[in-house]
């Protein structure tokens, strides 16, 4: 496995990936490094490079600033999430920028109506925070909730959609 760093607003964050596969990505957060949390999850990684992982790098950086990019869902490997969560972070792609949807709505378009916890739970582990833009889930009174790079991250991520 390899890792490759990319830049955020908020510090570096990191993606793991093998071949033309990315297998996850991981965002600063409050106090622990992306690189950190690589480690804790994937032991040690190589620091190869390639264009695959200096285009996805690019995209990366991009998304983190709000822009619009697209990124290509076969390049992601959903392997390790369960039918449930791949079917929640699949719904979430229909989610627009620049718009938010909470946690009970999104249960109810994936089709788990009054499963919002457990939607919460899957949007908690993300594989590809950026991609899957969990940042447009929120509380049902409207207030953030949590999220993987922080609830600052989260607010300049969805006010920088709306501009």
């Amino acid at each position: 496995m390899n890792c490759k760093v990319f830049g955020t607003p908020f510090g570096n964050g990191c993606f793991v990936w093998e071949g033309k596969i990315v297998y996850r990505v991981f965002l600063p957060s409050p106090g622990v490094s992306a690189e950190l949390k690589t480690g804790r999850e994937f032991g040690p990684v190589d620091r190869a490079g390639s264009s695959f992982a200096d285009d996805v790098s690019e995209k990366l950086a991009a998304l983190a600033t709000g822009a619009s990019v697209d990124v290509p869902l076969n390049i992601l490997d959903f392997g390790s999430t369960s039918a449930f969560s791949r079917k929640v972070l699949r719904t979430l792609m229909d989610v627009g920028r620049g718009t938010t949807v909470s946690y009970g709505e999104l249960a109810e378009k994936a089709g788990f109506s009054g499963a919002a916890r457990a939607v919460g739970s899957v949007l908690a582990s993300n594989p590809f925070p950026l991609v899957i833009p969990c940042h447009r889930v929120v509380r049902s009174d409207g207030s953030s909730g949590s999220y993987q790079g922080g609830i600052e991250m989260k607010k300049y991520l969805l006010e920088a959609e709306v501009e």
